[in-house]
């Protein structure tokens, strides 16, 4: 008896590390299931590999210094569509925080792990919310662009009525 309630005392921390999801509706507005493909952008880290798309090795062993640390995934997984095996949410033992983390299978034994978050908010699963390309387009001023077409008035590129015009509706008058 002893022994069945050690053993239960042992096994139901490890049970309650990580819960199994049977879908899961990221940042991204969509709803993956196991069985459901999720396709892998780009790395996010200066080498090109990947910083939240990590493999799960077989055996413990020294580090592969070709991905970053010997848990990153390759560099040549971008682009791919890779099927999920597993959602689990799980809680991280450094910091406590739960992750919601995808398994994916990559077409030979070892598994890869996707902190499904992480990778959408640095653009390593597509889509992504990708808030750079809105950084990159260029913010105007009225002011700016008043006295772009004040240049133009004088220039006589446009009339004193189309300058009229584009003042009213850069103000919103």
């Amino acid at each position: 008896m002893k022994r069945i309630i050690l053993a239960l005392l042992f096994i139901a921390p490890i049970a309650a590390f990580s819960q199994t999801l049977k879908e899961y509706k990221a940042s991204n507005g969509k709803t993956y299931h196991p069985g459901d493909t999720v396709r892998v952008g780009l790395g996010s880290m200066q080498d090109g590999s990947f910083k939240y798309v990590l493999i799960n090795q077989l055996l413990p062993g020294p580090p592969d210094p070709r991905r970053s640390g010997g848990i990153s995934a390759r560099k040549d997984m971008s682009g791919g569509g890779y099927v999920i095996k597993k959602i689990k949410n799980a809680k991280q033992f450094t910091s406590g925080q739960e992750k919601v983390v995808f398994t994916i299978r990559t077409g030979g034994l070892p598994t890869c792990d996707i902190w499904i978050e992480e990778a959408i908010a640095s653009c390593e699963v597509t889509p992504c919310n990708d808030n750079r390309s809105n950084n990159a387009s260029p913010q105007f001023s009225v002011a700016d662009e008043l006295t772009k077409l004040k240049k133009l008035l004088d220039n006589g590129a446009i009339t004193q009525k189309e300058y009229d015009a584009q003042k009213k509706k850069l103000l919103g008058e």
